[in-house]
């Protein structure tokens, strides 16, 4: 990867200090952030234009790869609306609170609110180039016809990935002009974005076995390191649920730590066991039942809600159907990654600890991402 992107991140970051220390200050001026994110920029710029390039000429990119990128485009765009000079919230009562709550105290909000934007788009560029690169590797023929699991097996799981990338570019589209993006939660499209990259990655952890394992690039290892400390307190948030719940998910945790030889079925085991629990528990039966439509077979299954029904409920808050449906899919993906890689354990049961930190990182990302959904609705 270009080493421009690579320093991308310490730079990145140093933006976001000073823009806190703007808002502390209570300085109605954003100019000198705005040009040097501009120049920040530059590097994911070019990186994303190349691979867009790629595509363009080969033609031969996969659906997946193909559609990240288009939605990569958009944020692209609507980072170049944010400008100093324009002033494109014109009904900031619209905006979400949590926006608010971050660039409080409220001096000269418009400003503060376009600058917040622009740096959540400029993140969400960032960590939608490195799922450029990942998903630009991986090559999915290559890896069926290596693996010993049946030919349906694999495809399906190939099509719930396709279905998180492809819903995923549908949310970005939705998203027409700078103000949108505030007015879904703060944590909602670049928790998004963070879904695709991880998706990504455990994807991509997934190797052919007679393959030599890559040294992971330099911005991967670092984005990796980002969503590991964001996601910490997932265990936190599950326990503030329901403790029973948490059990066998911290479970699965510590038996990646230790030593045993049979910690792969075991942390397999545990994640079944929590995903047969986690959603009733967010959304029982009878909430369910009295919010949907008994008539839609969607929806039911011998009279009980379907997995499709209880994440709908989860996220009816959020009042907006392209992410609600991305999060239907990014559910649904992380079901069949789990499913998929317990096949490879019953076929194959040498299952790397890579493999297995990614699995659960995934479930780390996803827990998050669905529990601050949950958290919006009570």
């Amino acid at each position: 990867m270009d080493d421009d992107l690579r320093h991308f991140r310490p730079a990145y970051l140093k933006l976001q200090e000073d823009m806190e220390r703007l808002n502390r200050a209570l300085k109605p001026s954003y100019l000198s952030v705005y040009e040097r994110m501009e120049r920040a920029l530059e590097p994911i710029r070019r990186q994303h234009l190349e691979i867009s390039r790629s595509i363009e000429l080969s033609g031969l990119a996969s659906s997946r790869l193909a559609e990240i990128v288009q939605a990569n485009q958009r944020w692209q765009d609507l980072i170049d609306q944010a400008t100093v000079s324009g002033r494109v919230f014109e009904d900031i009562k619209r905006t979400h609170q949590t926006w608010l709550e971050g660039i409080r105290p409220m001096q000269d909000s418009i400003e503060q609110l376009q600058a917040a934007a622009k740096m959540s788009l400029g993140d969400m560029a960032y960590r939608a180039t490195v799922a450029e690169q990942l998903f630009a590797g991986i090559d999915f023929d290559a890896m069926r016809q290596a693996m010993a699991l049946p030919e349906p097996a694999f495809l399906k799981f190939q099509d719930v990935i396709g279905n998180v990338t492809s819903t995923y570019e549908k949310l970005a589209a939705s998203i027409r002009v700078l103000p949108d993006v505030t007015y879904l939660p703060a944590f909602a499209l670049p928790g998004a974005t963070r879904e695709v990259f991880i998706t990504g990655y455990a994807s991509d952890a997934i190797r052919i076995p007679e393959e030599p394992e890559d040294e992971d690039d330099a911005s991967v290892v670092q984005l990796i390191a980002e969503v590991e400390q964001e996601t910490s307190g997932c265990i936190g948030l599950l326990q503030a649920v329901d403790p029973a719940l948490a059990r066998p998910y911290i479970g699965a945790h510590d038996a990646l730590r230790g030593r045993n030889a049979d910690r792969a079925r075991h942390i397999l085991s545990s994640l079944r066991e929590f995903w047969n629990h986690l959603l009733r528990r967010l959304a029982p039966d009878k909430h369910v039942l009295s919010w949907i439509s008994t008539d839609d077979k969607d929806l039911l299954h011998e009279g009980r809600p379907t997995r499709r029904a209880r994440v709908l409920y989860v996220c009816r808050s959020l009042n907006h159907e392209p992410l609600t449906e991305f999060v239907v899919q990014d559910t649904r993906a992380l079901v069949k990654l789990v499913e998929f890689f317990n096949r490879v354990h019953e076929l194959e049961p040498k299952l790397t600890d890579e493999q297995l930190r990614a699995l659960l990182l995934r479930t780390d990302s996803w827990l998050t991402y669905i529990l601050q959904i949950w958290e919006g609705t009570r």
